[in-house]
């Protein structure tokens, strides 16, 4: 059974005629009436008492505004605080009536007012003081109870297994199936946790949804982190008035454990974000970089590709708001890993992760921040390829566009833009089909190239240098080209080749 956190209890008029120290006798209190609530307790001997009233009084008279007792003052005493929805009406006899009025009872009986008979023997503060003691005591114990209630939440959260031990707690004290979903309708817990939701009618409602919003049979209310709604716990059914105190509590516990969470990765982006940076520009060398990085879960045995993401969204919010690079590609989500650099989201994705899925997948993620652009680079190993893949991604993201795919890297431009770059390492990479290929087939294309570019790209001399036929100069260049890439009639192309190559002769920025 649910241990729901009941509301503030009131007496009813049921009680007050148990009580058998109060002595109080029903004179026309139907079996329908009896669980009406008392809050309070008024005495009057005003002729019409309703403008005072508040509803759900047990109003206390001795009858002395009316000594006849066949006087129609008391039909309409009773009719006009009939209307103000007061529970009951007690007389005391011996002091101004030594028996109740028929006229009252025939009143009680049209105005549907429960009437009830107080001996002499019980006082009117008698009565008072023991509705009040009785509300004391059931606020008390609603209190304790959510004290209670509180404190139990708050040990599942900490003590036990974060979100999924808070909703244990909380789905068996509401007894309804329990989630909470993120703001993009990303199920983060759920308990079953196979219960299926209405994610779709929940993110479409998102702007008008409030506290115990209902929306395809499911209340939800919204859990906001600095005035910006995050997530949204929701359960199965109309909104439980009963269990909302413990509710908001959960909710506030859910704000703290999301906030605690995004500090946790914000701090890890950017900590692996600083890294990443500096390596790329140069600063941090081969080694170093490899070992931070494989602390954080990176082995450079296998190929890594890099994707870049910019979101047209405020810095600041992206350390704030809980997005989660987890949902990007959730079949893969422990694969991967997500950095910021310098306003830059980045992914660093191994070789098995698919990386159109991936792009699609963050791009549409993302766009519910802002508007997303994306680039990504090649697969290449070791840490070298690591920055040459970003520097493809960079490439990539500099066109713009949300498909990202790979570009071939730009020697000027790197040179350009930062000498401190190994540039050694870059150049192997742009030229590694020739030089892979050379190895396999002795087929001299690095050799080739060299010479074409320091004959001006003049075939004629190219060939007699070489002592080939310019068939097979040819031949070969049109195999560079396939195999780079490359444009050998653009003169942007030959400057990069022309970089690529200087780098290895001179072991520009080896480590």
């Amino acid at each position: 059974m649910p241990n729901s956190t009941p509301r503030f209890a009131a007496v009813t008029l049921r009680s007050l005629l148990d009580e058998r120290s109060l002595q109080l006798r029903a004179i026309h209190a139907p079996e329908a009436y009896l669980d009406r609530e008392v809050r309070w307790v008024t005495v009057t001997e005003l002729v019409d008492p309703s403008p005072y009233l508040l509803g759900d009084e047990l109003i206390l008279t001795l009858g002395s505004s009316w000594t006849d007792p066949d006087s129609p003052e008391i039909d309409r005493f009773i009719e006009q605080i009939s209307k103000a929805n007061v529970t009951a009406v007690g007389i005391s006899l011996g002091f101004d009536h030594d028996h109740i009025p028929q006229r009252m009872i025939d009143a009680a009986s049209q105005f549907d007012l429960p009437l009830i008979d107080v001996p002499m023997t019980t006082s009117f503060r008698s009565i008072g003081e023991h509705v009040v003691e009785r509300i004391a005591s059931d606020r008390y114990a609603a209190v304790q109870q959510n004290l209670d209630s509180y404190e139990e939440l708050t040990d599942a959260l900490l003590t036990r297994l974060g979100l999924d031990g808070l909703l244990d707690t909380l789905r068996r004290k509401i007894g309804k199936p329990i989630a909470i979903l993120d703001y993009h309708g990303n199920v983060l817990a759920s308990r079953p946790e196979r219960e299926p939701w209405a994610v779709g009618g929940i993110i479409a409602a998102r702007p008008d949804l409030v506290h115990g919003s209902v929306v395809d049979d499911v209340a939800v209310y919204p859990i906001t982190y600095k005035d910006h709604v995050v997530a949204f716990l929701c359960s199965k059914g109309e909104a439980d008035a009963d269990a909302d105190a413990t509710i908001k509590f959960a909710i506030a516990l859910i704000a703290l454990e999301l906030s605690r969470r995004q500090a946790e990765l914000h701090g890890r982006r950017e900590l692996l974000g600083q890294v990443l940076g500096d390596y790329v520009q140069g600063d941090l060398a081969d080694h170093e970089a490899e070992r931070r990085l494989s602390r954080e879960g990176l082995s450079f045995d296998t190929p890594h590709r890099v994707l870049l993401a910019r979101v047209q969204w405020p810095q600041e919010r992206l350390a704030d708001i809980p997005w989660n690079g987890d949902m990007f590609l959730r079949e893969h989500a422990n694969s991967y890993i997500v950095a910021q650099v310098d306003g830059l989201i980045a992914v660093i994705a191994p070789e098995g992760v698919p990386i159109d899925a991936l792009a699609s997948s963050t791009v549409q993620y993302l766009q519910q921040l802002g508007p997303t652009t994306i680039g990504y680079g090649g697969l290449y190993t070791g840490i070298a390829g690591l920055r040459l893949s970003w520097l493809e991604a960079q490439e990539a993201l500099r066109h713009g566009g949300s498909g990202g795919s790979p570009r071939t890297m730009n020697m000027s431009r790197i040179v350009l833009a930062n000498m401190k770059v190994p540039l050694r390492h870059i150049g192997e990479e742009a030229l590694r089909p020739l030089i892979d290929y050379d190895r396999e087939h002795n087929a001299n294309l690095v050799a080739t190239l060299q010479a074409f570019l320091a004959n001006d790209c003049q075939t004629t001399e190219t060939a007699s240098m070489l002592f080939v036929h310019r068939n097979t100069l040819r031949y070969r260049l049109q195999l560079i080209e396939r195999l780079t890439s490359r444009d050998l009639n653009s003169f942007e192309d030959l400057v990069d080749l022309h970089l690529s190559l200087k780098a290895i002769e001179s072991g520009a920025g080896g480590s």
